[in-house]
């Protein structure tokens, strides 16, 4: 069996995306190829490292950017493919056009998969999108299938960047429910290690926080409960600020009641045992979103989610797994939140759905599956 190259567009080590990605596309590989060996990593800068989420199997790692169009790249990775008898590449977030396609293609490399994380283009209509459709159209080493996180991220694609929908997938992001589930005891350690009261309800947030995931939204919702309708019986936790971000966002908070009940809790690796404390997870991304890993993250835990009601995002929550609010609109978001608080009931009931969701179609193993069944058609069946 031939091998398979799955590269990124960043570095190793860079952080949530490519981590949580790492293990579900190794899954998927060793079920193509059946053997360690002949799977392939690359990321364009490997100085950050061995990622500790990449199997310990895998021992074939390499920097590579498909970007680059210096000669001395593109011959080390056509020898390299040549080398290792590489006839499948598995890029993440890889366009319709790159300078090594040409290169990885003549080395023997037959079926190219781009799996998308993000928007392609904006939407466009008429004589642009005419125009996008044709260059698309003669992109002769473009890759063969493009796989997307949701149905808004794929018609960014198909009406947008002008791919046409034959040529695409959706695959939704999947999580491990033994890793991330609802613990069978009452649980306090989120309010342990951030010294929290065990009598407050932590509503949860974890990513990266560039100004598109709308924490400093977020952050007004917490000002909005605790300084003016009184609920002192809630806490937020977020997690995944790094170096002065968090100092920005708290501004609104600042000096404030509020400033007590928000925790920014830094870059964790222990998410499974903090979202067993939490009473409810929130993503208020004001930018575009594609289906967020964290979404599925907290479901599998057990919590009902709240939403921006983006393309892409607001598919990972539906009315009995979750909340919808208007992007931006804190008050709404503040209202959704103060209903979960007064209706525990209500709370749990969404929760359990949100579990039974993800144990129906968005494990690991269903994402892995997936992504196999693609590969497989466009590299092997055709």
């Amino acid at each position: 069996m031939p091998g398979i190259l799955i590269f990124f567009h960043n570095s190793s080590n860079s952080g949530f995306a490519s981590r949580r990605h790492e293990g579900t596309f190794s899954k998927m590989a060793f079920n193509i190829v059946g053997d360690y060996k002949k799977i392939h990593f690359a990321y364009t800068d490997t100085s950050g490292g061995r990622s500790s989420t990449l199997p310990t199997e895998i021992v074939n790692i390499i920097q590579f950017d498909s970007a680059k169009q210096d000669s001395t790249s593109l011959k080390f990775i056509s020898q390299y493919i040549k080398n290792n008898n590489i006839t499948v590449g598995f890029g993440f977030d890889q366009p319709v056009r790159r300078p090594a396609y040409k290169v990885m293609r003549k080395a023997g490399m037959h079926c190219l998969i781009s799996y998308v994380g993000a928007p392609m283009s904006s939407l466009n209509s008429g004589l642009k999108l005419f125009i996008k459709r044709l260059d698309v159209k003669l992109s002769r080493y473009q890759p063969d299938h493009y796989i997307f996180q949701s149905e808004g991220m794929r018609k960014t694609a198909t009406h947008g960047r002008g791919i046409p929908v034959h040529k695409t997938s959706v695959v939704l992001s999947g999580t491990d429910p033994e890793r991330y589930k609802p613990s069978e005891i009452i649980d306090y350690y989120a309010h342990d290690t951030f010294k929290i009261n065990h009598d407050k309800k932590i509503v949860f947030f974890s990513g990266n926080m560039e100004s598109r995931k709308g924490v400093d939204v977020i952050v007004k919702t917490a000002a909005e409960l605790i300084n003016k309708r009184r609920r002192f019986d809630v806490h937020f936790l977020l997690v995944g600020n790094r170096w002065d971000q968090a100092e920005k966002l708290m501004e609104v908070a600042k000096n404030t009641e509020a400033e007590k009940h928000i925790t920014f809790g830094g870059y964790r690796d222990d998410v499974p045992k903090l979202l067993r404390s939490c009473y409810a997870g929130i993503i208020a991304s004001t930018g575009w979103d594609s289906y967020p890993m964290s979404a599925v993250e907290m479901a599998a835990t057990g919590l009902p989610v709240m939403v921006s009601d983006l393309p892409g995002l607001r598919e990972a929550v539906t009315p009995d797994t979750g909340l919808h609010f208007p992007p931006g609109d804190y008050l709404t978001a503040a209202d959704h939140i103060q209903k979960l608080l007064d209706c525990p009931n209500e709370r749990e009931t969404m929760g359990k759905a949100a579990r039974k969701a993800v144990l129906a179609s968005q494990t690991v193993e269903h994402q892995a599956k997936s992504l196999e069944t693609i590969i497989r058609r466009y590299a092997f069946e055709r």
